[in-house]
């Protein structure tokens, strides 16, 4: 799939993809443009963890977010 969308970033001098994020640090739009069609233009996906069906997890437990020391009275 084409990047739909590259656009030149001056500070680290390179051709960069606003739809998935891949970078060229070719000067020349179009020599960029040919570099990136090696890979496909896909949103990174950072998905949930990669555990097998049924295989046993563990749940961590959240701490309350105000908590009071409790005083005592001796």
């Amino acid at each position: 799939m084409r990047h739909p969308t590259t656009i030149w970033n001056s500070a680290t001098k390179q051709w960069f993809c606003t739809t998935c994020g891949k970078t060229s640090d070719h000067i020349a739009e179009e020599a960029a443009n040919v570099e990136l069609l090696q890979y496909k233009c896909q949103i990174p996906y950072v998905g949930a963890s990669e555990n097998a069906p049924g295989e046993e997890t563990v749940r961590l437990i959240r701490k309350p977010f105000k908590m009071v020391p409790i005083k005592s009275t001796e």
